[in-house]
């Protein structure tokens, strides 16, 4: 399986120059607005010179380090370390305590074992950690950089801290050189601000969470620091102690970045109350965990952040769907929230018995809870038709999108293709001409397989090719259930007049008269028992094309 992308994307970094630097097995960036009447390049030279300095220090396969030291010292020996590497083991003593140990600093010899790593040649001649060695390891003054090695046989290895206090440090340094705003990350994981964005009267930065659904959005002042665990990052890197579960994701808000590394990682491995009662306790944090096809947790900043506006809003017309839709509601708004698309969904129902709305209100209601992108059904107060569901969910979508679309309810068209034709729409150049992307069983792509009664597909074949011919459409299937709009076009055109199964054509013949690019999507598709469509409706179709050729010639 791979992983999710990120969670973390910061904006407002334009303005700042960028500085790379290969560091404790990551890439570190420094992005660093210049001092007044100076140059960032020296600063950033010496930054990185201190961060090298620290690797030698913080590394656990560094021999003269001051974690090999540690664990090569003898039980009852003193060992006087680096204020940093103080400081850095004071914050994972204190987070290993407040978690139950669900963040364990002494995990270096379980590490070893789970990465398949060989063991590093100055640990050779040390006795191995014993796997159930619960003895305190060593005692740690609070006021000044000694250790006391213990008996407890467990390697320390500061690994999952050691990035953020790198970027605490580097950060002291460039303030220290009247460096205004800087924005320090390592390997995406660890960040650490400090001074107002470039280039705005603002003083809060934004930070995007963009593999969420809507892709929220949180203001943070500086200064402040971001850790963050779990796929997507370093997958894999994270050793969960025995009665511990990991989820997808973890981000920590802290004003600390080696807090903040270290509180991602108990956040990763917590259970929800575990998580809730730990950070109920830091009013300076917040956490954002996430879960697999569960809501995220959320704490602090993260429990009040604003959703990015939607780009599309796709409706699903109902009517007498209780059965169909919510599985496949169910599979679309999963698909939709593990693609992280900005879209909305508006089911509509359309005038259905009491009963049968009821149950499908509900349905929505219930999964709307764990995808926020569904939205509350819309309720019509009498049967208008397809088309009539589809332009009244079209005329209740968020101002903000740029397309519109509808779906079927009856999930003859899987997630995965809904999703793709999504994507491609939402993929478009701002400067492209508008296009109407219209999906079609009737393709020669043998990786996308129709699955319908023959005679249905031959005749229904037939239909789309002569109403295409008759009335010179873009489009190589005019009634399949899924066509997305550019949402301008369709709101400068209303009003939309046909509330039936043939507004397809509507669409179609407009975007013929103005001339609108039609993209046919090729898909998957299987025919789904329950079809409210009958000989009658499509007869009626064949007509409806007869009157539309005599009344809507084409053009030239």
């Amino acid at each position: 399986m791979s992983n999710p992308p990120p969670l973390v994307q910061l904006l407002e970094l334009e303005g700042l120059q960028r500085f790379e630097h290969e560091a404790m097995a990551t890439q570190f960036v420094l992005h660093l607005a210049p001092p007044p009447g100076g140059s960032v390049r020296q600063v950033a030279a010496e930054a990185f010179a201190l961060l090298d300095r620290l690797e030698d220090q913080l590394s656990f396969y560094r021999e003269g380090s001051d974690v090999t030291r540690i664990n090569r010292a003898s039980p009852g020996e003193v060992v006087r370390i680096n204020e940093i590497t103080h400081h850095c083991l004071l914050t994972a003593l204190e987070v290993s305590a407040a978690s139950a140990g669900a963040f364990d600093p002494f995990a270096g010899g379980a590490a070893l074992i789970a990465k398949g790593q060989p063991l590093p040649p100055h640990l050779r001649d040390v006795p191995s950690p014993e796997p159930d060695d619960q003895r305190p390891a060593l005692a740690l003054d609070p006021a000044q950089p000694l250790i006391t090695k213990l008996e407890g046989s467990r390697w320390l290895d500061l690994g999952a801290v050691g990035k953020g206090a790198a970027l605490n440090a580097m950060a002291a340094l460039l303030q220290d050189w009247d460096i205004p705003t800087a924005v320090l990350v390592a390997g995406g994981s660890s960040i650490k601000v400090f001074g107002p964005p470039p280039q705005s009267d603002q003083t809060t930065w934004t930070l995007r969470l963009a593999a969420l659904p809507g892709q929220p959005e949180v203001e943070l002042p500086a200064p402040f620091a971001l850790g963050a665990s779990g796929g997507g990052f370093q997958a894999g890197h994270i050793i969960a102690p025995s009665g511990f579960t990991s989820r997808t994701q973890s981000l920590v808000l802290a004003p600390d970045a080696a807090l903040a590394d270290a509180l991602s990682t108990a956040a990763y491995l917590l259970s929800d109350d575990a998580l809730q009662r730990l950070f109920a306790e830091a009013e300076d944090c917040a956490v954002l965990a996430t879960r697999e096809r569960a809501a995220p947790l959320r704490t602090g900043v993260f429990a009040t952040w604003r959703r990015a506006a939607p780009q599309l809003s796709l409706v699903i017309p109902c009517w007498r769907e209780q059965e169909r839709l919510p599985p496949f509601l169910e599979a679309l708004a999963a698909a939709i929230d593990t693609a992280a698309l900005p879209v909305e969904v508006l089911v509509v129902d359309d005038g259905s018995p009491a009963d049968d709305a009821a149950a499908t209100r509900e349905a929505v209601r219930r999964i709307s809870e764990r995808f926020p992108q569904i939205q509350p059904m819309i309720d019509i107060d009498r049967h208008r038709g397809k088309g009539g569901a589809v332009y009244w969910g079209w005329r209740h979508a968020a101002p903000s999108v740029q397309w519109l679309g509808f779906v079927d309810a009856d999930g003859a068209i899987p997630p995965e293709e809904v999703v793709r034709g999504i994507q491609q729409t939402l993929a478009q150049p701002d400067d492209a001409s508008p296009r109407l992307i219209a999906a079609t069983r009737y393709h020669r792509d043998s990786t996308r397989r129709v699955q319908r009664g023959f005679w249905r597909q031959r005749t229904g074949g037939w239909f789309a090719n002569w109403a295409r011919t008759q009335l010179q459409l873009g489009a190589a299937d005019s009634q399949c259930g899924f066509k997305v709009v550019p949402a301008a076009w369709w709101r400068d055109r209303e009003p939309w007049q046909v509330d039936g199964y043939d507004f397809d054509l509507e669409l179609l013949l407009a975007a013929r008269d103005d001339q609108l690019t039609v993209r046919n999507l090729p898909i998957t598709w299987r025919e789904i028992p329950g079809s409210h469509v009958g000989v009658g409706d499509g007869l009626n179709l064949v007509k409806v094309v007869k009157r539309l050729r005599r009344e809507r010639p084409p053009r030239g």
